[in-house]
């Protein structure tokens, strides 16, 4: 049987389901889409921990890479935008 995960917000069941994660730094924007997740039906998201370090070490090599890369380009005004979805 498996064990059903309550919300810690709300107290309500949280199902499977997928989030986005969204990250700012230094003028970089980065979204993650389709993260697995447990959501309740209230709307609150949770993800697991090793989940949440393999997204993060992900944006930390994104971010690196579109840092370095965009030293070659003439400065752009706006943000840098990057979207992963899988």
């Amino acid at each position: 049987m498996k064990k059903q995960f309550k919300c810690s917000e709300c107290g309500a069941i949280a199902r499977d389901g997928r989030t986005e994660m969204k990250y700012a730094l230094k003028g970089t924007r980065i979204t993650i889409q389709n993260v697995p997740a447990k959501i309740c039906k209230n709307g609150h998201e949770f993800v697991d921990g090793y989940t949440a370090e393999n997204v993060n070490r992900l944006v930390d090599r994104v971010f690196e890479d579109v840092s370095s890369f965009s030293k070659k380009l003439p400065k752009a005004r706006s943000p840098r935008q990057v979207l992963i979805a899988a």
